[in-house]
């Protein structure tokens, strides 16, 4: 019986090609979109899940928000290690950037010297040694626990280990620097790409650092203990210990599982995923394979009329409804079959502009589970979808179909058209998103944010020693020589990411301003490099020799600085040129700044945060990297520009390898996020018009044979072919009109919800909503025009012959 369904399907799809094709093209995407983002979403929710008793793993975040920054990833250890008194938390895990311990009296040497090179240590952390009880390394020789414990020696991960000597096995090896030497102690396994954890170089925390190291933050509570009774905690004994403005500060403690998601601010280990994004994908993927079986339903149903005829002979010969739902049952599950197979070659073929899109290395996975849940779905998918076709094309009665007799009760209609109600509703509701996020994102690349992002490259994470220099400094008259450059300068921020330090002043009127107040250690010219608008006053210039940060016989701190007009107001100025020349205090008297200039605020990080009063300063090392900002003349590809400068730069500071980029590239990476929304809503805003107009083709194409005869009969009466197709048409774009009412409002609430987030954000225009329904309007009706025109091309005699 089984094998007579097969050979009957088998012929069915060879009898009607055309509806065969629409119905596998239609599934084949929604099951190719379900199988990606299934993918996308196992892969998110992996993170960190093989890391020892990570489900009571939390990480501590300092909320700075109210001083207008955001949520970061790293804090304090004192308040933290206090908790440990509590038997409800089991450790406490640090692991602190070797960049910052000098500020808590403890430096380690960042850079190496491997025959002639200078070497930075990449990824360099120095971490409590409990890592092993937090963190899975697979270690591949050595001892890691005696790295993290014993002063001056390292861990190297594997691909460290390759790039320095070229070989693994290096335990013992001494790598020497200006103060000593580490000793290698232990080689580890690279650490895989679903851990939000990202260190290439480990050493033990120096005894001799201050006790509030500031880091990543670990605690591990015990079983069954209450985490938000232990934050309250946390954030009650953190604000016993703070003084002044860092009493509005409070800690958070984030699950180690949904660390990846809460990984988006500056000072992380590595950048994390988007909550956003999965849900906005799993939500729009869901949608889009119940529009692909819906569409199924509206097809099948369609060509029902032409089966009609099959059934009443069928059913005069003996077969029950039951055997007829069977074989239509089967035919669907076979068309969902083929699709799941076409739906698995589109996601292969996908997947290397998906991983590139998402910075993720998905793949197809074809272990028994996943495997087995594909089928399942499936199976289901044919089955569900193919339920009410078979039920409705089972019900015919012989007599009718035999006599001509096509009509079918209003539910049915009804039904038809409220799936394709709904998929007008989706479609809309898409592209007014699509149009929405676009213009915003475009308003956040044009946002004039103070500073120059085009035509500039940033070489990062270099010694601040030396490209803070003064004296003999050869290494920017050589990148000023590069053809293509215009000018260059030095700086320890990256202004597309967040803030590094601040400068409180106290004004010669007697302001002291409140708040959070950046500063920007920077070169000569950095006016002119960095892009910035000079209201009053002058750049940094080396023929203003005390420009430069100098320390004078009473020790006291002087150089010259630069200040936002923001900066200026709120010290009660009002004429950029009365600050001119103006001296100002810091520390207590032991810095005193001369103001040079007055700039345009500028506005540091993403177009989330808060724009904030700043200052740059001349020549102060305020951290041990800093970064050189190159302004590009536009003579000269970027891409030239930017590999001679890696030789100079390698050449001239005897590095082993620099980082070049491109500010405007990092500008777009602080709105990654948005910007994969935006991209994402707008390829299922594409598949979900093409689907809705694969609906509208069904039902069309059921309403063009259902409706023949009456078409003939006004083409009879001098119909022209036009007001036939207007007449097929008007009851979809009814529908378009009605979908308008649902559409409109939801897409207002959702999308007024996501622009709040920016600071700076575009209006919702009327224009947004009337193109998108216009446009939906448009490839609904040319949709029917096309089978419109073929139905009222058909001779009259041909369909009234019998009549």
């Amino acid at each position: 019986m089984f094998s007579s369904y097969i050979t009957t399907a088998v012929r069915a799809f060879a009898k009607h090609k055309q509806h065969f094709a629409l119905n596998v093209l239609g599934l084949s995407l929604g099951l190719a979109a379900a199988i990606m983002v299934t993918l996308f979403a196992v892969y998110e929710f992996s993170f960190d899940r093989t890391q020892p008793n990570a489900e009571r793993v939390y990480r501590v975040h300092t909320d700075y928000r109210s001083w207008g920054l955001q949520l970061v990833g790293t804090a304090g250890t004192d308040t933290p290690f206090l908790m440990k008194q509590q038997t409800q938390v089991e450790d406490v895990l640090l692991l602190a950037d070797a960049d910052s311990l000098e500020f808590y009296n403890a430096p380690l040497a960042l850079t190496v010297k491997i025959a002639d090179r200078q070497v930075q240590l990449p990824d360099f952390y120095s971490v409590s040694n409990n890592l092993l009880d937090f963190v899975t390394l697979n270690v591949l020789s050595g001892s890691v626990q005696d790295a993290i414990s014993l002063p001056d020696q390292l861990a190297l991960s594997q691909s460290t280990a390759i790039s320095l000597f070229g070989r693994t096995n290096i335990v013992g090896e001494q790598l020497n620097h200006g103060s000593g030497s580490y000793t290698v102690a232990a080689v580890f396994e690279d650490l895989p790409d679903n851990t939000h954890f990202y260190f290439q170089t480990l050493t033990a925390l120096p005894k001799h650092a201050d006790p509030d190291v500031h880091g990543y933050v670990y605690m591990r509570l015990a079983p069954n203990a209450d985490a938000a009774l232990i934050e309250t905690e946390l954030n009650r004994t953190f604000t016993e210990r703070q003084q002044g403005r860092r009493k509005t500060l409070s800690l958070q403690m984030i699950p180690l599982l949904d660390v990846h998601f809460n990984s988006r601010g500056p000072f992380e280990m590595k950048q994390g995923g988007s909550k956003q994004v999965m849900w906005v994908s799993v939500a729009l993927a869901v949608v889009l394979l119940l529009v692909a079986s819906t569409n199924f339903i509206n097809l099948n149903i369609a060509a029902a009329a032409k089966r009609a005829k099959e059934v009443g002979v069928r059913k005069a010969l003996g077969a029950s409804r039951l055997q007829l739902v069977q074989q239509f049952l089967t035919e669907a599950v076979l068309v969902a079959s083929v699709a799941g197979l076409i739906a698995f070659a589109l996601v292969e073929i996908a997947l290397p502009s998906v991983n590139q899109l998402l910075n993720r290395q998905l793949s197809l996975d074809f272990s028994m589970w996943f495997l087995s849940g594909v089928i399942v779905v499936i199976l289901l998918v044919g089955v569900l979808s193919g339920l009410y076709p078979a039920l409705f094309i089972s019900s015919y009665s012989a007599k009718r179909v035999l006599s001509g007799d096509l009509q079918r009760g209003k539910t049915a209609i009804w039904v038809r058209k409220l799936t394709l109600y709904l998929q007008s509703v989706l479609s809309i509701a898409l592209i007014i998103a699509a149009v929405t996020i676009y213009k915003q994102m475009a308003l956040v690349n044009d946002l004039e944010v103070g500073y120059g992002k085009t035509e500039r490259l940033l070489v990062k994470d270099l010694p601040a020693e030396l490209v803070f220099k003064t004296d003999n400094n050869r290494l920017f008259e050589t990148i000023r020589s590069i053809p293509g450059v215009s000018q260059a300068t030095a700086s320890n921020t990256n202004l597309t990411v967040d803030m590094n330090g601040e400068l409180h002043l106290t004004w010669p009127n007697g302001e002291q301003v409140e708040g959070t107040q950046p500063t920007v250690s920077t070169g000569f010219y950095a006016a002119e490099t960095l892009g910035l608008t000079i209201l009053a006053g002058r750049d940094f210039s080396p023929q203003y020799g005390t420009d430069w940060a100098h320390t004078d016989e009473q020790g006291i701190t002087r150089y010259a600085i630069l200040i936002s007009e923001s900066m200026m107001r709120l010290a009660g100025y009002t004429d950029p040129q009365e600050v001119i020349g103006k001296q100002a205090t810091a520390r207590r008297g032991r810095t005193q700044v001369n103001i040079v200039g007055v700039v345009a605020d500028v506005k540091l990080g993403s177009a989330k945060q808060t724009q904030l009063p700043i200052s740059f300063r001349a020549g102060v090392i305020s951290h041990s990297s800093a970064n050189i900002v190159v302004k590009l003349d536009g003579s000269v590809a970027a891409s030239d520009v930017a590999q001679q400068l890696r030789t100079v730069v390698t050449e001239q500071l005897k590095l082993h390898e620099v980082s070049v980029t491109r500010i405007e590239d990092e500008y777009q990476q602080a709105h990654i996020s948005e910007h994969r929304v935006q991209q994402l809503v707008l390829f299922f805003s594409s598949l979900a018009v093409f689907l809705t107009c694969l609906g509208v083709l069904g039902l069309a194409s059921f309403s063009a044979l259902r409706r023949q005869k009456e078409v003939a009969v006004r083409k009879v009466l001098g119909a022209s072919r036009i007001s036939i197709v207007n007449l097929l048409a008007k009851e979809y774009l009814a529908l378009i009109v009605a979908a308008m009412v649902l559409s409109f409002p939801l897409s207002y609430w959702f999308l007024d919800g996501w622009l709040n987030h920016f600071n700076e954000r575009i209006t919702q225009a009327i224009w947004v909503y009337l193109f998108s329904a216009s446009f939906v309007a448009m490839s609904t009706w040319l949709t029917v025009a096309t089978l419109a025109f073929r139905a009222a091309s058909i001779r009259p005699s041909l369909i009234l012959r019998y009549e």
